[in-house]
């Protein structure tokens, strides 16, 4: 690119448009697709890795997105902000953003980030909020693979490229996409009688957020408070109601070491809950059948092993008449029926 006076300026081989505002738009476009193949090879790994340490994290997020800014944003951004130096002061050409449910997520991601990445900037959009407003809160990181990874064939070559990451909770994502429809980025844009309205619907919507993180706090509270220790051993209180939450602390409790679904625990409840059992029943029916489990898991399971809701149902499978009794019959002529109607015979046989 040339300069002003028509030479060419480079930094490490890469040319900068230091007087970019006094060239051409196509000599801007030119510039922007010789960076954007780099960018999206940016994007697609930095999105892949994205999930891969959220789920080593144990983080459940509502979704993780990705964009390349397009020219005419690019274009008129630098236009804008009169940049003279665009391939270091546009941060955003590369942009992730993650919804995630809870507030108390936004911390424990922006640690996995900042251990992760290096981190250039990070910038907490809600300080910068007016005490009345809601708005657009969000965390936003400025980062760059770190120099180990540049050896990486995925990652080769884009050592020095800046990528956005913005995390947010859903109803923070809410805010901002109405807001944007709306089209209000300043207090002063926002006619008179409309910043009420906009003032309680804020409060409203961060009242929301708070009262969600809460409800989550309460639910692993009352999950923990259902294990009780006495003289060194771990109990569980069986004299709490029968719901989600009871249900999948129990598993929790007698399974802990087995995957789980809270799509399957509800199911699951919802069988309980029709053949009018307690915890109480199924955690007795466990305790007579539980020595078989293991042989049982070889002859049924041909690959990995039963989750919590397997187990249960198994549970179900051998001491429940009524559970049985609505399985299909076809299932009884699969090898694995074939497996639980012989152990159930036999459990029925050393019982008498």
């Amino acid at each position: 690119m040339e300069n002003c006076n028509g030479a060419y300026l480079s930094v490490g081989g890469n040319a900068i448009g230091l007087c970019l505002l006094m060239k051409t738009k196509d000599d801007v476009e030119k510039y922007y697709k010789s960076q954007e193949p780099l960018y999206k090879r940016l994007e697609e790994n930095l999105k892949q890795a994205l999930v891969a340490f959220l789920d080593e994290g144990k983080i459940s997020c509502h979704s993780i997105s990705s964009r390349i800014k397009e020219f005419d944003s690019y274009y008129e951004k630098i236009e804008r902000k009169r940049y003279d130096n665009p391939e270091d002061q546009i941060e955003d050409f590369c942009g992730l953003r993650i919804i995630c449910f809870y507030p108390s997520d936004l911390e424990k991601i922006g640690k996995i980030i900042k251990r992760e990445f290096e981190v250039v900037n990070s910038i907490d959009k809600t300080s910068n909020l007016e005490p009345d407003r809601f708005g657009y809160r969000s965390n936003h990181y400025i980062v760059k693979i770190k120099t180990e990874w540049a050896k990486a064939p995925n990652y080769r070559g884009l050592k020095n490229l800046k990528a956005e990451v913005q995390v947010r909770t859903i109803l923070m994502h809410a805010w901002a996409d109405i807001e944007h429809k709306l089209a209000y980025k300043k207090k002063e844009q926002i006619p008179g009688e409309f910043r009420r309205k906009l003032s309680q619907i804020s409060a409203l919507l961060e009242i929301a957020d708070s009262q969600f993180q809460e409800l989550k706090n309460e639910k692993e509270d009352l999950r923990k408070s259902l294990i009780i220790e006495s003289k060194g051993k771990k109990n569980f209180d069986f004299s709490t109601e029968l719901n989600l939450d009871t249900l999948q602390a129990y598993l929790d409790f007698a399974f802990p070491d087995r995957g789980k679904s809270l799509d399957s625990t509800r199911r699951l409840l919802d069988e309980i809950v029709s053949l009018n059992l307690s915890l109480k029943d199924i955690d007795q029916m466990k305790s007579e059948v539980q020595t078989i489990f293991p042989e049982l898991e070889k002859k049924v399971v041909k690959e990995g092993r039963w989750a919590q809701v397997g187990i249960a149902r198994m549970i179900l499978d051998l001491k429940s008449d009524a559970y049985w009794k609505k399985r299909p019959k076809r299932w009884s002529n699969l090898s694995w029926g074939q497996v639980v109607l012989t152990e159930r015979k036999r459990i029925k046989d050393d019982a008498k």
